[in-house]
């Protein structure tokens, strides 16, 4: 089978969650005996046109214009351009569609793609106008609400072409239902995956955690972007109910400062250390340090990667009810599950969670046998299976 993924992204070269995503989906498949190829745009003029990583093929195609400005009509044409060429010189037998542009730009050069919804890009954009300061602010107040009327038309228009949708959770498949209207026969949930020997426990934590030049006592540790929809500001104030617990936030974002304010404000700065962006070849290590990962997220938390890293690990997790890292904590601890994403509900399930860890080892290994269900592989095969199903007529 020859699978064509088409994503409006950076992959390979500057690598997300949903790079991680269609990254470890391409080279599963590989490994499955299928042939996959990746199509995104070339994010630097340097870069080849093509290039081949581990068997896997990267066609990068040229969007300098890449812009609301003009509603991003450049972008579809140029994706669309791409896609058609793909088709002729691939001639893949499955394209599969990443973010809302490059399901309908794969619409518009005349198949109809499977198309991985990983949440509602619309409402970022009016999340983030909300409340970023500036003195653009007002201009992003107005504009914002016509960019995301747009971008919900573009997500709508993926949806609707889609031969069939990929969530990669219940709560994305329930936003994807009240936003876009796609019923339950037309959406499969296909969770993310974790590199199981990548991610895994430490032989001495206590030693990861001194050559991290930690404290003593309870070690919270979060990675995320520095954005609203995150909960950061939440979980600073579920820190002053925690007197004896330090937090090491790792992430960059334009809400940074405003968090750094927030926790001078709430009297927790010399208990938190803002650890600005982390590598992901680093990410291992804060994992094995930490008691416990907390993703205090209040909106648009699709899935989540940390959490299956963290578990790996042998790291309890607490997250929040609206999120889709409730589906995997589910099944493991609903204890780690705060009820809402205000602090004391944060707080409240931080304290249990970390009670858990008077269980010592034990806890730490029901953490990473858990995770070891979630292999890359394991996602790699639901896909496969997916596109051997019948297609709508």
């Amino acid at each position: 089978m020859r699978v064509l993924l088409v994503a409006t992204s950076t992959l390979p070269d500057r690598m997300g969650g949903s790079e991680r995503v269609i990254w470890h989906l391409a080279h599963g498949l590989r490994a499955r005996g299928h042939e996959a190829r990746i199509l995104v745009p070339r994010v630097a003029r340097d870069l080849p046109a093509e290039s081949e990583v581990a068997g896997v093929v990267v066609a990068r195609y040229d969007d300098p214009r890449h812009s609301f400005r003009d509603l991003y009509l450049s972008s579809l044409a140029a994706a669309r351009r791409a896609v058609g060429h793909a088709l002729r010189a691939f001639s893949p037998d499955v394209v599969h569609a990443h973010h809302a542009l490059s399901g309908v730009a794969a619409s518009r050069a005349g198949v109809a793609p499977y198309y991985t919804f990983y949440g509602p890009w619309h409402l970022e954009f009016l999340m983030d106008a909300a409340i970023r300061p500036g003195r653009a602010r007002w201009a992003r107040r107005l504009a914002a609400p016509v960019k995301a009327a747009y971008a919900r038309r573009l997500e709508g228009a993926a949806v609707r072409r889609g031969e069939k949708v990929v969530v990669l959770s219940s709560y994305s498949r329930r936003l994807l239902g009240e936003i876009h209207g796609a019923g339950a026969d037309r959406v499969a949930i296909i969770p993310g995956g974790v590199d199981l020997d990548r991610f895994r426990p430490a032989l001495d934590r206590q030693a990861v955690r001194d050559s991290l030049g930690l404290p003593a006592g309870p070690l919270l540790f979060t990675a995320r972007r520095l954005v609203p929809r995150m909960g950061l500001d939440r979980l600073l104030g579920a820190l002053v109910e925690l007197p004896d617990a330090f937090l090491v936030i790792a992430g960059s974002g334009w809400l940074g400062p405003v968090l750094e304010r927030a926790a001078a404000r709430l009297g927790v700065s010399a208990r938190v250390r803002f650890a600005g962006f982390v590598r992901d070849e680093d990410l291992p290590r804060d994992y094995q340090a930490a008691d416990l990962v907390v993703l205090p997220s209040v909106a648009l938390e699709g899935f989540g990667l940390i959490t299956l890293e963290a578990l790996a690990c042998g790291t309890p997790v607490v997250t929040t009810a609206d999120s889709g890292a409730a589906d995997v904590l589910g099944p493991l601890e609903p204890s780690w599950i705060a009820p809402d994403g205000s602090p004391r509900a944060i707080a409240a399930a931080v304290r249990g969670a970390l009670a858990t860890q008077a269980g010592g080892g034990e806890i730490r290994a029901r953490c990473r046998a858990h995770a070891a269900g979630y292999s890359w592989d394991r996602m790699a095969a639901a896909h496969e299976a997916l596109y051997a199903a019948p297609r709508r007529p």
